[in-house]
């Protein structure tokens, strides 16, 4: 799948720790309204320790499904069951 983001590759985000080291899927995405920062999340609740900054198209090799909601708008959400459900929106 082609990088599907209007932001640039290098561009930075949030990734969860359990998704950077391939323990959960990302099933939660949120493009913040105030900053623009993408975050990419699992299931599990977190701190801010659980925090990592990367590239966005590091989070999109990660999971390229990613790129399907790449248009979502500032201050808006979308979030999945599990690694293969249909994303969905859902309050930021």
């Amino acid at each position: 799948m082609t990088f599907a983001f209007k932001d640039a590759p290098n561009t930075a985000c949030i990734v969860c720790h359990h998704v950077l080291a391939g323990k959960n899927p990302i099933t939660f995405i949120s493009h913040d309204e105030e900053d623009g920062m993408w975050q990419f999340l699992c299931s599990e609740d977190h701190t801010g320790e659980d925090a990592r900054l990367i590239f966005l198209a590091e989070a999109f090799k990660l999971d390229a499904s990613i790129g399907q909601v790449a248009d979502i708008p500032y201050g808006y959400a979308v979030e999945r069951k599990d690694g293969l459900a249909g994303w969905k929106s859902c309050p930021s």
